[in-house]
């Protein structure tokens, strides 16, 4: 036998015992399970570090090297609430599952009552009888069509304007209203000519003549009215 077949011949060995060592051995098994991102988010959506490693199918006492991530990542990702996640060994005997959590951006009034919470991409997560201060409230039907819509318009205003939306009504796709702070109304119709209305909403906006105007409507942006 060659040398160089001596050197496969003892790699195989290596690789072998090594994946034994690894995947088999009792040797370096998992002793501690972590889970990081949990936030306030958390107290609305009941999502515990318990019920996270229970979905994941980690087990303390199991094999490290038996952690299959892609696995646990898809697992975790049935949760609504949950929008990535990472798996992380940290040898010899720890695993670390990294959540990023849905932030509560927006609220969609649910049948029955309540209200359904979710992030701005429209995917919601949980239930709650009161919505969080500061996050808008869209009323309209259960179609996804009609509030991605929605979500798109309000993307697109200003930061200061969305900051003081407190609720949109989008009964249809061509009435959208929001409702600001201080009884203020913006009567933006359908989700068309988006660059053209906000040009013509801040303009109106600026107009010392508007200070005391309750109703701005830009739905035909080319004849607004206000009054």
């Amino acid at each position: 036998m060659n040398r160089k077949k001596i050197y496969i011949a003892i790699s195989i060995i290596l690789v072998s015992f090594l994946a034994y060592f690894l995947g088999w051995s009792g040797l370096m098994t998992i002793d501690q399970i972590k889970v990081s991102g949990l936030s306030k988010t958390q107290k609305v959506s009941g999502l515990t570090a318990k019920e996270v490693i229970k979905i994941s199918g980690i087990k303390i006492g199991q094999p490290i090297a038996r952690v299959n991530a892609s696995s646990v990542k898809r697992k975790l990702l049935t949760l609504p609430q949950v929008s990535d996640v990472k798996v992380n060994r940290q040898l010899p005997s720890s695993v670390l599952i990294e959540l990023k959590i849905r932030k509560i951006e927006i609220a969609v009034t649910a049948s029955g009552g309540g209200f359904l919470v979710g992030d701005a991409s429209g995917v919601t997560f949980a239930k709650v009888k009161k919505v969080p201060r500061g996050v808008p409230i869209i009323k309209t039907s259960t179609s996804k069509f009609l509030l991605s819509e929605t979500l798109l318009v309000f993307q697109a205003l200003p930061t200061k304007i969305q900051k003081r939306v407190i609720s949109i009504d989008a009964k249809t796709r061509d009435s959208i209203t929001f409702n600001l702070t201080q009884g203020v109304r913006i009567i933006w119709g359908g989700s068309q000519e988006q660059d053209l209305k906000l040009e013509v909403l801040n303009a109106l906006l600026v107009d010392p003549n508007n200070k005391k105007v309750k109703n701005f409507d830009i739905s035909s942006p080319l004849a607004p009215t206000v009054r």
